[in-house]
Order: C-alpha cells, then sequence, then structure tokens
C-alpha cells in the first residue's frame, strides 16, 4: 500500500529538517519516548568490510497504529505530536522528525507492533530519499510471536563517514545533554536507552549524589519538583521548566540562584497535571521562557506563588549541600598549597585547627564571593586574618567585619553567627574534656609509681600503660613500635622515612639488633621528611631507681643508631628518655655539663642525640608545664572527674589490685 505526503522536494529542503546525523538520530529516540517506551535500543548491524552497515533504533512503546498512519506519516507540519514534545525547547517537531534519516540514510524501515480490540497487529513501512514524499506499507497481520508492543526503525549507513559519527564515542556526550535529565527524572519508573550495547550513564553528566525529587502538595493540587545538578555547564542551566502530566514543557523561566563563582549548574523541573500550556502567555520575542504571572485567576496567581516558595526553599537546601562540598574540596586545595595558617601538632593545635575549619567552611558556605579569584598571597592573608580573630577576643567581632566585605542576607547572618558560637563551645568542651581525662590518668599513675611500687612492675603496669598514653611526652609523637627489639623497630621507622627501604639494618651486630626499646615514637614530621624527633624511651618498674647502669641502656640504643648514616642526617633530632621514679646522685652530677642547653633532665648530648635521666616527677611536671594556663583556669576535682572516669577507688593492697587499676586506666581514651 501507498502513501503520498502533500508537498514536493522544495518543501522538504525549506522546511528546516535537521542535517545533522547526531540531531537526527536523537529525534527517533525522543520519537521513542513519546511513544511511552522505557526503554530504548540503538544498535549498528552489519560490518562495513564485509556488508552494508544499518543503524536501528528499537523500543518498548505503543507502535504506531495503522489507523492513525494518515495523521501520522500522511501529514507534514501537523504531526500529532505538536503540543507533546518532552524536549528541554518549547516547540516540537511538527511532524518533520520521521524525515531526518535523510541527513545520514538513503531509506527508513519501520516495524511495529500496536494493540487494537485486545489484540496485538504488526506491519511495516519504508520510505527512501529518492521519493521521499511517498511511503509504503505492508497490510497489518496478527502478531504470533510478540507479547508486547514497540517499533524497531532501521536505517540503512553506507557513508562510512555516517557510521564513524554515530559511534557511541562520537554520539555519547550529545546523548547526555538530550537524555540524562530525561532519564533521571524517570529513573524510579527503570527508563534505559542503551547505545551500540552499552547503557547511558546519567552520573556522568548528573550530579545524581546532590540531585533530589521533592513532592509537593498545595491546596488541592498535587507537585512533583525535581532540582537536577549538572556537572558542568549547560545550555539549560538555571532554568524551572513546568511539565503536564504527560510531560509537555508547557513553560520555562529562569531560576534565582546563578552562583556563578561556585558553578552551580542546576535545573528545575516541576511536573502536575495542574498545568496547562494555554495557561502561560509568551514572553518577549527571544527571551527563552513564558511569563507565568499573567493568569487569569487570582487562585492560580496563589498557588504560583506558594509553589515558586517551595522552589526555592528546595533549590536553597540543595545549594547548600553543594556548597558544603565545594567548600571541602576548596579547603583541601588551600592546605595543600600552604595558605593554611600554622597549628601546633598537639591536641589542642588539632582541636584550634577543627575550629578554624568548621568556620572558615561554613564562611564559604554563606558567601563564597569572599574567597573567589584570591591569588595566594591574598588568601592566606585572608586566613591568618581570620584565625587570628578566632583566637581571640575579637572572635564575636568575626561576623561584623565579614558584613563590611559583604553583604549577608539575616538568614546567613544567623547560620554564620550560630556556627561561631556553636564551634567555640565545641572547642572548649572537647578541650575540657581531654585535660579531665589526662589528668586522671597522671593522678593514677602517680599513685602507681609512687605509692603502689611495691606491687607494680614494668611489663605488667608501666609500659602497658605509657604504651597507651604516650601523649604524656608531647602531642607531636606518634607511636611506632613498643617493647620491640632494634632490628624490627629500626626496620619499621625506615619504612616511613625512605622511599626505597633496605632489606636489612646492615651495620648493627647481631647481638645490637636484639636490644629490646621499650617505646619508639616519632614526631609528624618525620612523614613529609622535615625536621623531626624522635624519642625512645627506657621504662623501670617503679621501686628501680635510675643508676649509671640504667643510663648506660639508652647511651647503648644511641651508639647503636649512629652506626647507621641514613638514621643520622642532621635535619633529624633523636631524644632518649630513661625514667625511674628516682635518679641517683651518680646520674645527676651529668646535669651540671649540659645546665646551659636549659632543658630538664639532659645528662649527654652526643652530635644530635640528647639523653635524658628523669624522674616520673620531671615528667608529670612537664606536662602541667604545658598546660599550666588550662590547669589553672579550671580548677579540676581530681577525685571527682576520676569518680566519673570509673578509675577512682580503694587503694591497692596487691599487684591483682594494681593490675585492675591498670585495665581501668587503659579504657580511658584520652
Amino acid at each position: 500500500m501507498q502513501w503520498q505526503v502533500a508537498l514536493n522536494n522544495d518543501s522538504f529542503d525549506r522546511a528546516g529538517i535537521t542535517k545533522d546525523c547526531k540531531d537526527a538520530v536523537c529525534e527517533y529516540i525522543w520519537n521513542s519516548f513519546e511513544a511511552g517506551a522505557s526503554k530504548v535500543s540503538v544498535s549498528m548491524t552489519g560490518s562495513p568490510l564485509r556488508e552494508a552497515m544499518s543503524l536501528v533504533v528499537a523500543d518498548n512503546g505503543t507502535g504506531i497504529a495503522f489507523d492513525n498512519l494518515d495523521r501520522t506519516f500522511g501529514t507534514f507540519l501537523a504531526s500529532l505530536k505538536n503540543n507533546a514534545t518532552m524536549r528541554l525547547k518549547s516547540q516540537s517537531n511538527k511532524g518533520k522528525g520521521r524525515f531526518s534519516y535523510l541527513s545520514f540514510s538513503h531509506s527508513a524501515e519501520w516495524h511495529t507492533v500496536y494493540r487494537t480490540d485486545d489484540k496485538l497487529m504488526q506491519y511495516t513501512i519504508s520510505t527512501n530519499s529518492a521519493n521521499r514524499s511517498q511511503f509504503d506499507t505492508t497490510e497489518p497481520v496478527d502478531v504470533a510471536d510478540a507479547t508486547e508492543t514497540g517499533t524497531t526503525v532501521t536505517f540503512s549507513l553506507e557513508d562510512s563517514n555516517a557510521v564513524d559519527l554515530l559511534s557511541f564515542g562520537a554520539m555519547k556526550q550529545k546523548l547526555l545533554e538530550e537524555f540524562a535529565w530525561y532519564l533521571f527524572l524517570n529513573k524510579d519508573k527503570g527508563y534505559v536507552l542503551e547505545y551500540t550495547g552499552i547503557p547511558l550513564d546519567i552520573s556522568e553528566y548528573i550530579r545524581t549524589d546532590l540531585s533530589r525529587n521533592c513532592p509537593c502538595k498545595i491546596g488541592d493540587h498535587d507537585f512533583s519538583i525535581d532540582v537536577v545538578v549538572w556537572n558542568s555547564s549547560v545550555s539549560n542551566s538555571s532554568k524551572i521548566y513546568y511539565r503536564t502530566e504527560k510531560g509537555e514543557i508547557a513553560a520555562i523561566r529562569n531560576t534565582s540562584f546563578n552562583k556563578n563563582t561556585v558553578n552551580f549548574y542546576h535545573a528545575v523541573f516541576v511536573s502536575s497535571k495542574y498545568f496547562v500550556p494555554d495557561m502561560f502567555i509568551p514572553a518577549e520575542e527571544d527571551a527563552g521562557q513564558t511569563e507565568l504571572d499573567a493568569f487569569s485567576q487570582a487562585e492560580q496567581r496563589s498557588v504560583f506563588r506558594e509553589l515558586n516558595k517551595q522552589i526555592r526553599i528546595l533549590v536553597a537546601d540543595v545549594l547548600k549541600a553543594f556548597l558544603v562540598q565545594q567548600a571541602d574540596a576548596e579547603l583541601y586545595k588551600m592546605e595543600q598549597k600552604g595558605n593554611f595558617p600554622r597549628f601546633a601538632d598537639d591536641e589542642y593545635g588539632k582541636l584550634r585547627k577543627k575550629d578554624f575549619e568548621t568556620v572558615t567552611r561554613e564562611l564559604y558556605c554563606v558567601e563564597p564571593r569572599i574567597f573567589h579569584k584570591l591569588n595566594d598571597t591574598q588568601e592566606k592573608s585572608l586566613l591568618g586574618f581570620l584565625n587570628l580573630l578566632l583566637s581571640s577576643e575579637e572572635r564575636e567581632n568575626v561576623l561584623q567585619i565579614i558584613e563590611q566585605v559583604v553583604s549577608l542576607t539575616s538568614e546567613q547572618r544567623k547560620s554564620f553567627a550560630n556556627v561561631l558560637k556553636r564551634s567555640q563551645l565545641q572547642y572548649i568542651v572537647e578541650a575540657i574534656s581531654i585535660i579531665e581525662k589526662r589528668v586522671s590518668v597522671i593522678e593514677a599513675l602517680k599513685k602507681i609509681v609512687f605509692d603502689y611500687s611495691e606491687f607494680a612492675n614494668e611489663r605488667d603496669h608501666v609500659q602497658k600503660l605509657i604504651e597507651q598514653h604516650f601523649w604524656l611526652f608531647g602531642e607531636q609523637y606518634h607511636m611506632l613500635t613498643a617493647d620491640k627489639n632494634m632490628r624490627v623497630s629500626l626496620s619499621e621507622f625506615e619504612k616511613i622515612t625512605a622511599h626505597e627501604p633496605s632489606d636489612n639494618v646492615h651495620a648493627i651486630s647481631d647481638k645490637e639488633a636484639l636490644q629490646r626499646m621499650d617505646i619508639f615514637l616519632y614526631s609528624q614530621q618525620v612523614l613529609n621528611n622535615s625536621d623531626s624527633e624522635m624519642l625512645i624511651v627506657e621504662l623501670k618498674a617503679p621501686h628501680v631507681k635510675l643508676s649509671i647502669d640504667v643510663f648506660n641502656q639508652i647511651v647503648r640504643y644511641a651508639n647503636t643508631i649512629r652506626k647507621e648514616p641514613r638514621f643520622t642526617g642532621s635535619s633529624r633530632v633523636w631524644k632518649f628518655y630513661a625514667i625511674c621514679a628516682e635518679v641517683e646522685d651518680d646520674v645527676k652530677v651529668k646535669y651540671k655539663n649540659f645546665e646551659q642547653h636549659g632543658k630538664k633532665g639532659l645528662a649527654d648530648i652526643i652530635g644530635n642525640f640528647e639523653l635524658y635521666a628523669l624522674s616520673w616527677d620531671d615528667v608529670f611536671q612537664a606536662f602541667e608545664a604545658r598546660h599550666s594556663f588550662l590547669l589553672s583556669k579550671l580548677k579540676l576535682d581530681y577525685s571527682q572527674v576520676s569518680a566519673d572516669l570509673g578509675i577512682a577507688g580503694d587503694d591497692p593492697t596487691s599487684k591483682a589490685d594494681v593490675t585492675a587499676l591498670t585495665q581501668k586506666l587503659l579504657a580511658v581514651n584520652a
């Protein structure tokens, strides 16, 4: 059977049919979705080396009813789908889409299955470029083996250039631009677009982690609001699309969240049966949008105002989540560039840094323009100034100072002020909590090494406690090994300091390698090969005095390590502590030779190796000196804090009691 389209070839040429083969294929994919398809598959068949190639577009849509064929294929510029486009443009293809094959093919054939009177029927439509105004059909027949409706369109590909242009690699970006938003909006329905066997991955184009849907009810009317966040700039960014229940684009409007400084590329899709195309009027020519404030009824205007309010709330929420992620990335870059202020490598330095990061992150989220287009010097100065304010009595004035740079809304002002208060309070609470725990641990440790020395030993009590609470020697240190021999300890040290560690420590004898070191600590700087400190601690049972023999143990450790040049560079400082409850007089005399250094307990210096003979009281006093300011302000009730931590109790009367106390101290996370 032959059908004729009432136009000549010149009419085709003047009709504006696309000459871009990529656009053409997209037209056919849209035709599939507009026909109710949930799955569209595009494939290529044949081989350019053996036979002619074909492009096939297959879908599971409703098919093309034969009874409507004269109104679908028999008309031009008057398609049934004139008012049913789902594309992100206001105009439909007006019946031109089926002729788009002319841009890449000489012929097209549609095999379609449709339902009528509870039966599935099938037939074929064919046309070619030689007589484009004519198409042929077979007679519809019952389908014997099909279970669902759908249409498969096959196009000849004689041009090898067209084959290349229509490969998945060449088409991928175009497909994402055209269909990613539509697939996202229908993700819960399982919509799929496959191209040459590869499912289109919309996460390459859309931030699916940030994009979200929110149902909304205004009066008796239901709306579905989708905020889509693009990965990069797109032509349809910062738009609101109002869609009918059938998916028609009824109106388009700009959003008010164009934060170009942070590249917040987004679009909003609002779907509802409430929308009908004739409820809107066109805006000024070439404005690319539709006027939405000229409704004929006051009730419509009221609904629309409330709807736009809900849209603004949802977009603002998505923008906030976007800015949090953006802020984390920006803070990381600031720190990597060395523009962050310096913080002490101790627990309180970490708390100050955390406070600074919290406030800076919030400031970025509130107004990213503050950090926009700053060079490194400006950025470093701004961050330094902010840190100075936060760590001074001017903290409360940060907000007022910021408002001298940019204007903030009342909501932004309130949000930022709350962060300033909350972060400061958190900093104070965490600092106090740490101090309380550590003071209680020290008070209990004092009892073990001074009062209960007859029941306490090195391995079961002192060693275990120092392994857990090595912060006693300074916040800058990290544990490397505990109670390991020299060979193992130096091997572990080499792993964190050398890009290519040697197989063994070759300059150390077997006897020397078997020396066991109680505690081996290193400072953070070791990891970035800058000036660093290593601390080796020798512990003894509380009843053991620090004699020459005990001191000579750390001398031997130092002499052994000095044999390995790879460990003794000028940027490294090695410290060795021998610690007992009491230091004997013949060891104390060594202090006089090194008094000019002003270091408590320093008994010997060999190059960049420092050896210390310390009592436990020296260690405890050093901790108190480092935290004197806080301790003087807090005026802690040590007994009450210990009771709260569960480490208070009756005085031990046996080794088992001391062991039980030790276990309680080990459980304290200080």
